[in-house]
């Protein structure tokens, strides 16, 4: 149980709103080698967590990063309700932001054993998927798929190779195994890769949403229910994170809350006064928190952190993301572009010999001594 409730936490608190809603959008532009490429690398990026790093490394990981992962939970926590109150929207229905928040508390409440718990949700998760897969909606014809994939593939890898090291939960659950590897490949490599192998077959049931149409057949609600329990686990996981945090920066966290409301309000009012507009305007809202998540957060990791680097490489991709990710899959050629200029900036930082924050301030700590000896 040391190692096996590790392996369950994991699987479900990296399940969340992009394990469980991405495949859609992926599946309706591109078809399903779109999935297969998602799943890739988001089990491998996950998995490789565990296995890259030992005590040492993931211990000096964490301490260099935490500044940021703290940042990288608020952002999660904070997309799962925005998530959560566009699934509202276009329902139409405030029971599944209530369910949602709801259910958030439960798992807060009992955040001590959330590893425990865990395996209760993987169960349920399951339950529900099965009874989805018995009552699939017959075959829809979708739009064809665009061929512009290509350029995802790059950025797909990057953001799910990279953000993993972010993600505190991840951090819990290494130092909490005895045998990481084990856990990480036990919980990402088999179990997580369960969860989105049903997802892959449960797709036509949330399609509907995609396509603003009738939303009346039982199984949907299963479905929403599953994306409730999921993304309340993952959000409470979060939390927990955060609420361990000995000095949380208010200057931070009250306008990240009060962004997250306002977003909220925004697509609660678009869903009202505007039906149609709904879901594209929480697609943008959904891609946006996606970009933020699979590109910001890489760019800190691998330019160590904000500098003039990161600053150069977030002004070459962040163009090519708006037009190729969030605004039409017709500009998709500018992703590919992005990823090129992103590795001219990393190669020409690193003949530079740009040094990483570690080694400034290693050099100032030495440099600090060498005056005081010299005094």
């Amino acid at each position: 149980m040391k190692n096996l409730s590790p392996a369950f936490f994991l699987a479900c608190s990296w399940f969340w709103c992009i394990g469980g809603f991405f495949p859609v959008l992926l599946y309706y532009d591109f078809g399903p080698i779109s999935f297969y490429t998602f799943f890739l690398f988001n089990v491998l990026g996950a998995t490789l967590f565990g296995l890259i790093l030992n005590a040492r490394s993931q211990t000096r990981l964490l301490k260099s990063l935490l500044p940021s992962a703290r940042m990288f939970s608020v952002v999660v926590a904070g997309y799962h309700v925005v998530f959560m109150s566009w699934i509202s929207g276009l329902m139409q229905s405030i029971y599944p932001m209530f369910g949602f928040l709801m259910a958030t508390s439960i798992f807060f409440f009992f955040r001590r054993h959330l590893f425990i718990l865990s395996i209760a949700v993987f169960a349920v998760t399951i339950t529900l998927f099965a009874f989805a897969l018995l009552q699939l909606p017959p075959s829809q014809t979708l739009p064809s798929s665009s061929t512009g994939f290509i350029h995802y593939i790059l950025p797909l890898a990057f953001g799910f190779l990279l953000a993993p090291y972010f993600d505190l939960t991840f951090h819990r659950a290494f130092m909490q195994s005895t045998k990481p590897k084990r856990v990480f490949l036990v919980g990402l490599g088999g179990l997580f890769s369960v969860l989105l192998l049903c997802m892959y077959f449960v797709i036509p049931i949330l399609i509907p949403l995609l396509t603003l149409q009738e939303l009346s057949q039982p199984v949907f609600y299963l479905m929403v229910i599953l994306l409730i329990v999921q993304t309340a686990f993952t959000t409470a996981a979060h939390l927990h994170e955060l609420s361990e945090t000995q000095r949380l920066n208010a200057k931070y966290l009250i306008p990240s809350i009060i962004f997250i409301i306002t977003l909220c309000s925004v697509q609660f009012g678009v869903s009202l006064l505007s039906p149609a507009l709904s879901f594209s305007a929480g697609e943008w809202i959904y891609r946006s928190f996606l970009f933020v998540i699979g590109v910001v957060f890489p760019v800190l990791l691998i330019f160590d952190g904000v500098n003039r680097n990161a600053w150069i490489a977030m002004l070459i991709l962040t163009p090519c993301y708006v037009l190729g990710f969030l605004i039409s899959v017709s500009f998709a050629p500018l992703l590919s572009l992005g990823m090129v200029g992103l590795a001219i900036v990393k190669i020409v930082a690193t003949k530079r010999g740009v040094p990483l924050a570690s080694d400034i301030n290693a050099g100032q700590t030495q440099h600090s001594n060498s005056r005081k000896n010299t005094l």
